[in-house]
């Protein structure tokens, strides 16, 4: 059975107060269309991408089997990686359990009593409750958690993008390392033929043996440099298998340096908007915005319905589904007093908005300051590597004529050991500025928003 609630006028004029003084403190944020411009005005592009020409992948830029074997057993096996998929799939329940409020909840129940020298009485009951969203108050709440789902999609996507592009990195350390210990043991054998050069001619009396002691500590500091680069080799090793899972036994990898290519090369424009990292940081803005929105309307009257349907019989088939009693209530509700905890609220969570939005801002500037430093850098390498290639070329030629004239005897030893200290060093010179410049045009890929 229903009854009409009447409200006295002076209740309505306290609710109607109460509104009035909420909506005279309400002030809209638009942080998302301020973040928007920035992108535009700083990246020559706009937020939404999802009309911009598809970019190649960022594995593509190191496109060897090898390294795509590493990079599909990382994305499979790093510990990391999966936390933040877990982290993405609870921000997908949690849309689901905050959508879940904007419809009405229905629960029934069924009660058996019997005492002794009795028969059983059964009661049954189906119990409705709703509140419904006059103000939007849920709906922008679901829209909250819709923007952080999406947060949390770019936070995976960009995860996937770091955890490739460090182990394509990793990969090129592994050549290089490689490549550094093959020079440095070529440096000791070399080392260590001009010891027994030294000690044939001290024997047929044409040298002094002051000269042997000069060309053992040249080949000692060279074993000591070999001996880092070993370490730093299986350094390299656990850190590849730390990133994807693969055991050392079963790594494959190349001992010279695969081709990377310039993603500028295949970028046709520089389109910050690829980002997950700064989509991430908009989507947090929408989401901070709507929870603005939602501290607002807790300031607002609030309606909610209840209703329910009972009975009660011995007869089991009688309380289920016999002639029931009902009962509908209506409850309007608002806040009257609460010490400024709710206006407080709101404005956190405005504060929160501007946080986010300043966040934003940091990262789009970190943003464009990484491509900028990875563009220069790619141009100085580039200059540093081919000067570096012609001195090796010079040297080896120095090298040839040293070896010979020592032979001779027309130089002396110390000559000879400074042209192949200088060759040795320009070689291994080469190899890092190599993995330098093939390193850089990773991080410029990654920088640039390709992803995996």
């Amino acid at each position: 059975m229903g009854r009409i609630v009447k409200f006295s006028p002076v209740f309505i004029i306290t609710l109607s107060f109460c509104f009035i003084s909420a909506c005279s403190t309400f002030e809209d944020v638009t942080f998302d269309q301020q973040a928007s411009n920035q992108l535009k005005d700083l990246a020559q592009t706009s937020i939404d991408v999802s009309n911009e020409p598809q970019a190649i992948a960022l594995s593509e830029l190191l496109a060897i089997d090898e390294a795509n074997a590493l990079i599909a057993s990382a994305m499979a096996n790093n510990p990391s990686l999966q936390q933040t998929l877990l982290t993405l799939k609870t921000a997908e329940q949690q849309l689901t359990v905050t959508s879940s409020s904007q419809w009405p909840s229905i629960s029934a129940g069924l009660n058996a009593n019997k005492a002794e020298a009795s028969t059983a009485n059964y009661s049954a009951n189906v119990d409705v409750a709703w509140t419904l969203d006059i103000w939007q108050q849920l709906a922008n709440a679901s829209s909250a958690e819709q923007a952080n789902v999406a947060a949390s999609a770019y936070a995976y996507q960009s995860a996937k993008d770091l955890l490739a592009a460090n182990v394509m990195q990793a990969y090129l350390g592994l050549v290089q390392t490689s490549q550094l210990i093959a020079i440095e043991s070529a440096r000791v054998s070399a080392y260590q033929t001009n010891e027994q050069v030294i000690i044939d001619r001290y024997r047929k009396g044409l040298i002094e043996l002051n000269e042997l002691d000069t060309a053992k500590s040249s080949t000692q500091s060279s074993q000591a440099t070999l001996v880092d680069y070993q370490a730093q080799y299986q350094q390299a090793l656990r850190n590849i298998v730390l990133l994807t899972g693969v055991t050392e036994n079963s790594l494959s990898y190349r001992e010279v340096y695969p081709e990377v290519m310039m993603p500028l090369d295949k970028v046709s424009a520089q389109n910050l908007g690829r980002r997950p990292d700064l989509q991430q940081a908009y989507q947090n803005i929408i989401a901070n915005q709507y929870q603005h929105k939602v501290a607002y309307k807790a300031l607002l009257p609030s309606l909610s319905l209840t209703g329910s349907i009972t009975n009660s019989d011995a007869n089991l088939h009688d309380a289920l589904f016999g002639s029931n009693a009902w009962q509908l209530l209506g409850q309007l509700s608002a806040p009257i007093f609460n010490a400024g905890k709710l206006t407080s609220e709101v404005e956190i969570a405005k504060f929160s908005a501007e946080k986010s939005y300043w966040n934003f801002q940091e990262k789009l500037l970190s943003a464009v300051n990484e491509v900028d430093n990875a563009v220069a850098q790619e141009q100085a390498i580039s200059k540093r590597l081919v000067l570096t290639e012609s001195a090796l070329a010079s040297a080896k030629r120095s090298e040839q004529t040293y070896t010979s004239r020592y032979r001779q005897g027309t130089v002396s030893l110390i000559d000879l050991l400074q042209i192949q200290q200088q060759t040795f060093s320009l070689q291994a010179q080469v190899t890092q500025l190599t993995y330098e410049l093939l390193n850089n045009r990773i991080t410029l890929g990654l920088a640039l928003g390709l992803g995996v």
